[in-house]
């Protein structure tokens, strides 16, 4: 079983507008609403390319209603632990069509008790023993401890659980140290972890021969329009990029990602193809309004543009 943990779940509010006017009164185009999060994401991403999972984490009041019901009619299984107080976030995405870039305003979402943490772990230690592949994804939420990811890891070892993290901050500096399956940073995030400048291609070359050194299997460094380097333990370095038709929306883009390429590794394809498969399925993803996922149809029309390079 795969199971995808967010912590800080969210609807995406993805608004569309021809340009904004700082200042002035901007008149909006369309307007859509997804549940979001980035284990959602991944849910969501899975479930497009036929592989089914359990969504867990925090939801909370009337936001957190919509998230499960939208779930539910996406025929997404899910097992949510519904916080104390609060409610669950509402990020604003701004896409402007005149430059195809989008703007996001991210709430912090609620503050978690420790009995809401409690209840998390005792929704997770009734799963785990069915679990092979558990991905944490997303920031945690106001009251939790920043080495939650680290703990849960841990624990998820000894149990034989492959734990994939998608997370920045303390959350993934220490979740880092427990040695992962799979961890995703961007330049930045490589930056903080290495403490040196990630930047040019030298740069990148040597920041993914020390971050290999780390022993965690799988590293993928995201690297927005630019593609993204993938490290395996005894495969090649590749970089990879694949020019979008159109831009349409970020949003979800690294999540698909991360679902493309757990989805690679059950359905066992080759080094050369999972790193295809991944990077296709975000550019698909960029194709499309809102935070939506790309079917097995459109990743496959989009493969031919993946260009991989060997480092």
């Amino acid at each position: 079983m795969i199971v995808t943990l967010t912590m800080n779940p969210a609807i995406d509010r993805t608004v569309i507008i021809e340009s904004v006017a700082l200042g002035e009164t901007n008149r909006i185009q369309e307007v859509k609403v997804d549940a979001s999060g980035k284990g959602v994401n991944v849910s969501r991403a899975l479930l497009q390319q036929g592989l089914p999972s359990l969504a867990m984490g925090f939801l909370g009041g009337t936001e957190g209603e919509y998230i499960a019901t939208s779930l539910k009619s996406e025929n997404l299984e899910t097992k949510f632990t519904w916080i104390e107080q609060g409610s669950t976030r509402v990020n604003t995405k701004v896409y402007e069509q005149a430059a195809g870039r989008t703007t996001e305003l991210n709430e912090p979402g609620p503050v978690v008790t420790s009995r809401d943490v409690e209840r998390l772990y005792e929704a997770l230690e009734e799963v785990l023993p069915q679990t092979e592949i558990l991905i944490c994804a997303g920031s945690l939420p106001r009251g939790m401890e920043g080495s939650f990811y680290y703990d849960l890891i841990q624990k998820c070892k000894k149990s034989g659980v492959q734990v994939f993290l998608d997370a920045s901050g303390n959350a993934l500096t220490k979740g880092v140290q427990a040695i992962p399956t799979f961890i995703k940073p961007n330049e930045d995030e490589a930056e903080m972890l290495l403490g040196k400048r990630v930047r040019s291609r030298t740069e990148i070359i040597t920041a993914m021969h020390d971050l290999r050194e780390l022993g965690i299997p799988y590293i993928v460094l995201s690297l927005g329009e630019a593609g993204a380097v993938f490290c395996a333990q005894g495969e090649p370095l590749l970089w990879a990029q694949a020019q979008a038709e159109q831009v349409l929306s970020t949003s979800g883009c690294g999540d698909s990602l991360v679902a493309s390429f757990v989805s690679s590794l059950v359905k066992k394809r080759s080094w050369l193809e999972t790193v295809r498969w991944s990077v296709a399925t975000a550019t698909a993803t960029a194709e499309m309004t809102g935070t939506v996922f790309p079917d097995l149809e459109h990743i496959q029309r989009t493969l031919p543009r993946v260009r991989i390079e060997e480092l």
